[in-house]
């Protein structure tokens, strides 16, 4: 078996795009929107627990969405899939930053939890799955790391 440091240069692109995948997932995490939690309940007259109720809709809503889409994940490869998460996380983040009423603060919420801390991660892990059978145990240690940078990072 080789060393863990061996482990990693051997497989770095994969481990690297793994870990980007965890990383960029940051943008649907709790923690990242929670960053502006003030502005947006001031921008839409929000009381905490209001927002709180919109924000655990949309995250039961992205819960209930998710296993329709982890079916493709399984049929087309993960570099489409991967493009095809990034591509609707952008368009997250775009309807988060135009969101002028409380429907569409729930559909950019909806999507930032969907694409962002659901589909991203679960290409991310399913990715690193199929690619490490033997290891998959030390990559996923890798992998995940992404979201402790992220944590780290972002805010």
């Amino acid at each position: 078996m080789q060393s863990f440091s061996a482990f990693v240069v051997n497989n770095v692109r994969w481990l690297a795009g793994a870990f980007l995948l965890t990383l960029v997932s940051s943008f649907g995490q709790t923690f990242f929107i929670a960053l502006s939690n003030g502005g947006i309940r001031e921008t839409f007259g929000l009381n905490h627990g209001e927002f709180g109720g919109l924000y655990m809709l949309a995250t039961l809503l992205s819960a209930a969405t998710l296993p329709f889409l982890g079916r493709p994940l399984d049929r087309y490869s993960t570099v489409t899939m991967a493009i095809a998460t990034m591509l609707m996380l952008a368009c997250a983040t775009i309807a988060m930053g135009f969101a002028g009423s409380l429907p569409t603060l729930l559909l950019a919420l909806y999507l930032l939890r969907l694409f962002g801390q659901g589909m991203m991660t679960q290409t991310a892990l399913t990715a690193t799955g199929r690619w490490f059978a033997a290891n998959r145990g030390r990559a996923v240690s890798v992998v995940t790391l992404g979201f402790h940078v992220g944590s780290a990072l972002l805010p």
